[in-house]
């Protein structure tokens, strides 16, 4: 019968210093989330108003409330490891949501698009950027060993998993009615 072997546990301490270092590391991704998740409030805000589509439109103006909420929570990873959160990350999120709909209005001329897709096609791009800088903050608490970050982050994901199904029928079923009949919804 062959022997059983046990791995002893290893603890490792880490002085303040490392800790802190790590916590500053952790505070630059979290600025990154912040400014994905701001550039994606800002589109999701400046598409509702141009979708005529009521089902849709609804949809689009419930996420608007729901992205204000992953705001604050990306806002709330700061405090986890005692920093303080990058107002101009924000700013910049919001430029560079402004940006995307410039780059889709762009990519919709150049392909003969035309309505609201372009805007709702970059909606579905920075959800899914916004949901993976999430999903690194998620894996961040568990290295760090701080489940209240990942307790924080994971409803998020999950929210923003289901939008990014949600938009993508959304942006898959207009495409066509937006290239070929040049028709908005």
């Amino acid at each position: 019968m062959a022997k059983a072997t046990q791995n002893p546990i290893i603890l490792i301490e880490l002085d303040h210093d490392t800790r802190q270092t790590q916590f500053d590391r952790a505070k630059t991704w979290f600025d990154n989330v912040l400014l994905t998740q701001s550039s994606c409030r800002q589109l999701v805000e400046d598409t509702v108003e141009k979708i005529e589509e009521p089902h849709m439109k609804q949809y689009l103006a419930e996420m608007a409330l729901q992205e204000r909420e992953h705001e604050a929570k990306a806002r709330e990873l700061f405090a986890l490891i005692g920093r303080e959160p990058s107002d101009v990350r924000q700013l910049l999120g919001q430029v560079a949501g402004k940006a995307r709909q410039a780059l889709g209005d762009f990519i919709a001329l150049a392909g003969s698009a035309k309505g609201p897709w372009q805007d709702l096609h970059q909606v579905y791009l920075s959800n899914y950027n916004s949901m993976g800088a999430f999903a690194v903050a998620e894996q961040l608490g568990l290295a760090l060993g701080i489940p209240a970050i990942v307790d924080l982050v994971f409803p998020v994901i999950a929210e923003k998993s289901t939008s990014q199904l949600l938009l993508k029928e959304y942006v898959l079923e207009m495409c066509s009615k937006s290239i070929l009949y040049h028709e908005g919804f």
